[in-house]
């Protein structure tokens, strides 16, 4: 019968498995924010068990996430509630970037049939007024509004890029969302998408210029 000769230093030694329990210690006490030492070398270790070497304590504490929705729970706590009192129709869902978004359906009462499903993402800078309509988008799912633009041959009030040219609603101007004082929120941000498609459909009806449409307040 052969053999396979299998080389010592292929086999996992006990000092391999001693620094794999090493690592699965202080991943436990990073996930648990608990106190750490940073040695002059750069090198992470329990702090309890390495009182006499050299090094500066890093107290309690979790690493700030890059999600707003970890950062600030009770903002995003706060953010359901509003939600679900009320648009209690709308589902929320993650994207594969890890925003957070809303979507749903929305029915106007000028038109039969008038019908739009709508998406409202959470930039990952939540909460924030940097840019217009604050930091969470509306996009119109259906109805296609580029769509619509290219038949119309014109350019449709208040419809915005993104930064991969994805068409969204201006919901509101930067000047008209504080933060800190007036925090935009999804269901806020869905109110005045409701305010822009009903003036979409008057202007599309023709029962509202492009000037009035175009105008700063509608």
């Amino acid at each position: 019968m052969k053999k396979i000769y299998i080389p010592k230093s292929i086999m996992c030694s006990q000092d391999d498995t001693a620094a794999a329990r090493r690592r699965r210690e202080l991943r436990e006490k990073l996930l648990r924010g608990e106190e750490v030492k940073v040695t002059p070398e750069g090198h992470v270790k329990d702090a309890n068990k390495s009182r006499r070497e050299e090094g500066i304590i890093v107290p309690e504490g979790k690493l700030a996430s890059f999600y707003w929705y970890e950062r600030e729970p009770e903002l995003f706590k706060k953010e359901k509630i509003a939600m679900k009192r009320f648009f209690p129709r709308f589902k929320i869902d993650k994207l594969d970037d890890n925003r957070l978004y809303w979507h749903g359906k929305i029915e106007t009462n000028l038109r039969k049939g008038g019908t739009w499903y709508l998406q409202a993402v959470y930039d990952h800078n939540h909460p924030n007024n940097s840019t217009y309509g604050g930091s969470v988008k509306i996009y119109s799912i259906e109805p296609d509004l580029e769509e619509i633009q290219k038949k119309l041959g014109e350019t449709i009030p208040h419809l915005l890029s993104d930064s991969s040219g994805n068409k969204y609603l201006c919901t509101a101007r930067k000047e008209d969302v504080e933060v800190g004082n007036y925090v935009t929120t999804a269901a806020s941000s869905l109110s005045w998408a409701a305010k822009w498609v009903a003036a979409f459909e008057m202007w599309m009806a023709g029962d509202l210029s492009t000037e009035e449409f175009s105008g700063h307040r509608i």
